[in-house]
């Protein structure tokens, strides 16, 4: 390792994770989680780590490796976090980091890791790629400058009616079944799933930064069809879409759009400066829904493979 520099782990200690949320904000804020957040979700993953790379004392970077929350526990890869600040970067502090998340990796029994990586920053893509990495998957994202926008009228389609499961938490038993249905269809490589209700419920209901009300559904009558879950990030700046999906039965009838345009006010609501959101590149319905309220190409979310180094 360089001279000066140190790995100290994190735990679940709230000080040391407070250092990790405002490294995750500097170094990829579009992935940047909070220190509640952490300690919400940390029954998904209980064998998550996290390390903080100090140099003569001062925080410079951070890895985490960690369970990838909508695949099966035993799923040979793991979810791996790197970042540098800017000021540090070339300084090998990044090879340092890596190095730690594939000791740890090899403590965990897995074969994999993936590293989440933005187009808009390809020397982060090099930098993996010089290490064995490789393009696994990747999104499309948008983004909504929201300045300008003024609230739209919902206007939902004839017998369906905009609520929220905070609204309505006597529905989320049926919420969680519509969402069992969402996952399953999703154009994804991979056996995503919703989980089981527990884990549903921790990764995508009770979720510090995610209030209740931004759980939207659409309902016939009491069952719901469909349901757009909104979430606070970026301190603040951003409302962004963890799920937006409806029913099969109920799909191509004007149930989308009229969720977007009902998160769309709720953005407002919250005082954001813009939304964000992603779409798989086989998910031309979403990606044209999105396109034609306004949102605009930001650079790709990319999905890094590489092999956990043989000890």
């Amino acid at each position: 390792m360089p001279p000066g520099l140190e790995l100290v782990e994190a735990g679940l200690d709230p000080e040391r994770l407070r250092v990790i949320e405002d490294l995750l904000h500097a170094t990829q804020p579009e992935q940047a989680c909070t220190v509640e957040e952490m300690l919400a979700r940390a029954p998904l993953s209980p064998d998550m780590r996290r390390v903080i790379a100090r140099l003569d004392g001062e925080p410079v970077g951070l890895a985490t490796v960690g369970r990838i929350w909508v695949l099966p526990p035993d799923y040979p890869t793991l979810w791996c976090e790197v970042g540098v600040v800017e000021g540090a970067r070339g300084r090998s502090i990044g090879s340092a980091l890596l190095a730690w998340a594939q000791v740890a990796g090899r403590e965990a029994g897995k074969r994999m890791l993936r590293v989440p990586c933005s187009d808009g920053r390809p020397e982060g893509i090099a930098f993996l790629a010089r290490r064995g990495f490789a393009e696994f998957y990747r999104m499309t994202t948008l983004e909504l400058p929201l300045a300008e926008v003024a609230a739209p009228a919902i206007e939902p389609p004839a017998g369906i009616a905009i609520t929220s499961l905070g609204a309505r938490p006597d529905l989320r038993e049926a919420a969680y079944r519509l969402a069992v249905e969402v996952y399953a269809a999703l154009p994804d490589p991979e056996p995503v799933s919703a989980g089981d209700f527990e884990e549903w419920r921790v990764r995508d209901v009770d979720v510090p930064g995610a209030p209740l009300d931004g759980y939207l559904l659409a309902l016939a009558g009491d069952e719901p069809v469909g349901y757009c879950r909104l979430y606070v990030h970026d301190r603040g700046a951003s409302v962004g879409h963890m799920m937006t999906g409806v029913a099969a039965a109920w799909r191509g009838r004007g149930v989308a759009s009229a969720l977007k345009r009902a998160a769309l006010a709720w953005a407002l609501e919250q005082g954001a400066e813009r939304m964000t959101t992603e779409n798989a590149p086989g998910n031309a319905p979403m990606l044209a829904i999105n396109r034609r309220f306004g949102y605009r190409p930001t650079p790709d979310f990319v999905e890094m493979d590489g092999p956990v180094a043989a000890g």
